[in-house]
């Protein structure tokens, strides 16, 4: 209902005050975390759901994607387990646990061929084995 004493443009004059106004927002505020991908999809076990948490906190899925978001910057990962795929140099090897350790730690020694841009490398301090190790799992995970 309408508050005809209400500012103009305001909640109350839209007919959003109290209880429509505290839905309006829970539900406007529930879709903004969904679309952040705010959690690890349910299926993943332990070490798999705790990469697909460190992959969100350091911003790798910003780039790569993941099981709730497409690839923007990089390559994706959805799908790429066990592939071959063609380095810049034309050298092909395979993705997998190799291959994704070599690539977090020194991303610079064998480039994916494609225009992508360049990745970062994550040292020990930024990421520990057993994190990178979670990350790999999930990455199995994807498939």
């Amino acid at each position: 209902m309408t508050d005809p004493h209400a500012a103009p443009g305001s909640a109350a004059a839209a007919g959003l005050a109290g209880p429509t106004l505290v839905v309006s927002w829970a539900v406007g505020a529930t879709l903004v975390l969904l679309s952040c991908g705010g959690s690890a999809p349910r299926d993943l076990d332990g070490a798999a759901a705790r990469g697909a948490t460190l992959t969100r906190e350091l911003g790798c899925a910003a780039c790569h994607g993941g099981a709730d978001q497409d690839a923007e910057i990089g390559p994706s990962w959805v799908g790429s387990w066990n592939d071959e795929i063609v380095m810049s140099d034309g050298e092909r090897v395979r993705f997998d646990a190799s291959y994704v350790v070599s690539s977090v730690r020194q991303p610079d020694l064998q480039r994916r061929g494609g225009d992508w841009r360049r990745m970062p490398a994550y040292d020990i301090d930024q990421l520990t084995d057993d994190e990178l190790n979670d990350i790999v799992d999930y990455l199995e995970a994807l498939g």
